[in-house]
C-alpha cells in the first residue's frame, strides 16, 4: 500500500475538522476554568487521531464487505485501490490498540469519571458499521456522530483540562463506597456550548446521508432521511443551524462564552450561502463539501474568538 492510498483509506484531510473541535474545548477551559493541563491533553488528541483514522478506514472497510450495489462496491477504495482486505483489517486494528492504550493513560492521569465516556465511544465506534445491526443502518448516525465527535469531543477536552475542579468525578470512601459527583451548575455552561459543536457534527452526517439516500437504499441502509423525507429534512437542517447561533448568543449573554464571540456572526456571510446552496441541490461532489465548510468556519471561528477571550480577558 502507498503512503497516498493509506492517506485516502484512512482519509487523513478530514483530520483537521475532527480536531477543531477539541480544539475549542482546550480553549474554553482556559478561558472558563483559567486551567490546562498538557500531558492528559497530549495522549488525549493522540488517542483522538487514532480513533478518527480508525473509524474512517473501518467504515471503509464495513461498506466493502456489505455493500449489495455492485457499482457502489466498484468504487469502494479497497476494491479501486486494490487493497488486501486483511491488510486493512490488521490498519484498523493497530489504530485501535493505540486509543486503548492511550485511552488508559490519560484514565490514570487524570479521573475514573471519563471511563464510561470513553467506553461508549469506544463501541460506538465499532459498531457504526460493523455487525448484522450496525448503527449506520437505521435513523441512528446523526445522533452518533453529534455526540461523539461533537459534544463528547468538545466535553472530554474540557474536562482533561479542569477535572481537579471536582465537577464531575468519581471519588472512593475508605470502605469502597463510590461517590459520582455531578456539578450541573458547572456542566450546564459546558454543555451549551458543547451543543453548538454536536450540531454541526450531526448536521455533517445528516447531510450526507440526505445525498447519499437512494445509493443508501440500494445497499439497504435505512437512515434518518428515509425516514422523515428530503422535504423536512432539509427543514430541521436549517432549523438545527439557526439553534447553533442562538446557543452561541445565550452563552455569550450568560459571559460563559467572552464577548468576543459576537465576532463569530461575520461567518454568516459564508455559512448562510453555504446552506442555500445545499438546499437547492444536495450532491456529494457539489454541494457536501460546503457543510463541511460549514462545520470548520464555526469550530474555528469559536476557538479564535475564546482565544481573543484569553489574550484580553
Amino acid at each position: 500500500m502507498t503512503l497516498k492510498t493509506f492517506f485516502n483509506f484512512t482519509r487523513i484531510q478530514t483530520l483537521p475538522a475532527a480536531l477543531l473541535s477539541p480544539i475549542a474545548g482546550c480553549l474554553f477551559a482556559l478561558w472558563y476554568f483559567k486551567s490546562f493541563h498538557f500531558w492528559p491533553t497530549f495522549f488525549f488528541f493522540i488517542g483522538l487521531a487514532s480513533i478518527n483514522l480508525f473509524v474512517s478506514a473501518w467504515n471503509n472497510l464495513m461498506d466493502y464487505q456489505k455493500a449489495l450495489d455492485p457499482e457502489y462496491k466498484k468504487w469502494n477504495i479497497i476494491v479501486a485501490k486494490s487493497i488486501n482486505p486483511k491488510l486493512a483489517l490488521k490498519i484498523c486494528l493497530s489504530f485501535l490498540v493505540v486509543d486503548v492504550i492511550v485511552g488508559l493513560v490519560v484514565l490514570f492521569m487524570t479521573n475514573l469519571a471519563v471511563l464510561p465516556i470513553g467506553v461508549l465511544c469506544f463501541l460506538i465506534a465499532i459498531f457504526y458499521t460493523y455487525g448484522p445491526f450496525a448503527f449506520s443502518r437505521f435513523p441512528l448516525g446523526e445522533l452518533l456522530a453529534g455526540l461523539c465527535e461533537g459534544f463528547f469531543g468538545f466535553f472530554l477536552a474540557v474536562y482533561l483540562n479542569s477535572y481537579d475542579k471536582g465537577y464531575f468525578f468519581i471519588s472512593f470512601d475508605k470502605n469502597w463506597l463510590m461517590t459520582w459527583t455531578w456539578d450541573f451548575k458547572i456542566l450546564l455552561p459546558i454543555l451549551l456550548v458543547g451543543l453548538m459543536c454536536f450540531v454541526q457534527n450531526f448536521n455533517i452526517m445528516f447531510s450526507d446521508n440526505i445525498c447519499d439516500l437512494d445509493q443508501d437504499i440500494r445497499n439497504e441502509r435505512y437512515t434518518l432521511p428515509y425516514y422523515l423525507k428530503i422535504p423536512l429534512s432539509l427543514k430541521i437542517f436549517t432549523g438545527l443551524y439557526l439553534f447553533a447561533g442562538l446557543c452561541i448568543l445565550l452563552a455569550i449573554c450568560l459571559k460563559i462564552l467572552p464577548i468576543w464571540s459576537l465576532l463569530m456572526l461575520i461567518i454568516l456571510v459564508r455559512v448562510i450561502p453555504n446552506i442555500q446552496k445545499f438546499r437547492a441541490k444536495q450532491s456529494k461532489s457539489e454541494t457536501f463539501h460546503l457543510q463541511i465548510n460549514n462545520l470548520m468556519l464555526f469550530n474555528a471561528s469559536l476557538a479564535i474568538t475564546l482565544l481573543l477571550g484569553i489574550i484580553f480577558r
